[in-house]
């Protein structure tokens, strides 16, 4: 099966850079069958498709096979965008983020979106007085004491009336060494520029991810068939 795409000018993976699966989130696995390029536009997808597989000598079965695909190149300070429709259904995680090459953390979460046990992103005040839709900027940039991270915090930002599942949002960020300011649809919506976070970042380069995710209460036996559409990406280096 095909493990890399050309989309955008750049080469993406469709699968993280460590492997298909994650240890701690057996419920889905990253599928190459979930990622399709539709009229030019990137198709993610979320689908039952069980498949086989060996962890510390366990075997199991994974149910749902989920599109993510994952950016080859080694990319730094500047502006990163996408262009997205989210998906619909229940539990759905999508998102689009970033986190070094060097270690983990640091990374930046441009966007990540709940769908919960609803089939949108209504959420009133879920996180911010001024956030309806639950969705979500954050920053992880170290280590507490009792080894949890050290992150900004998820927070909901207001960006109109318009449905995210149902119409196109450019979501940005704008990354450089004295700040990290994030858009939705060429707003402003948070701006980092506290030191002890931004030295974090620095010489480090960026592992571009994008992914149409489920949560853990996803219904193994019945998951959601979605897409998460991006017409673009771009990168434009500071």
């Amino acid at each position: 099966m095909q493990n890399l795409i050309q989309w955008q000018g750049h080469t993406w993976e469709t699968k993280e850079r460590w492997g298909e699966i994650h240890p701690g989130k057996r419920y889905c696995y990253y599928d190459p069958t979930a990622v399709e390029i539709k009229n030019g536009n990137l198709v993610l997808k979320t689908h039952y498709n069980p498949k086989s597989f060996t962890i510390d000598g366990q075997e199991f079965v994974s149910n749902i096979g989920i599109g993510l695909v994952s950016n080859t190149t080694h990319l730094s300070y500047g502006y990163y965008e996408i262009e997205a429709k989210l998906p619909s259904g229940k539990h759905l995680w999508p998102a689009f983020w970033m986190y070094a090459f060097e270690s983990h953390p640091p990374e930046i979460d441009i966007l990540e979106a709940y769908t919960k046990n609803k089939k949108g992103y209504f959420n009133p005040f879920a996180k911010s007085i001024l956030g309806i839709w639950q969705v979500e900027t954050n920053v992880h940039y170290g280590f507490r004491k009792d080894n949890t991270y050290k992150m900004t915090g998820g927070k909901t930002h207001w960006f109109g009336l318009m449905n995210p599942a149902k119409r196109f949002i450019k979501y940005g960020l704008l990354w450089e060494p004295s700040k990290i300011v994030f858009f939705y649809n060429g707003l402003i919506v948070r701006k980092i520029t506290n030191k002890e976070v931004l030295k974090y970042f620095d010489n480090v380069t960026m592992n571009v991810i994008i992914n149409n995710h489920v949560d853990s209460d996803v219904d193994v036996d019945n998951p959601p068939v979605s897409e998460f559409i991006i017409k673009s990406f771009k990168h434009e280096p500071f």
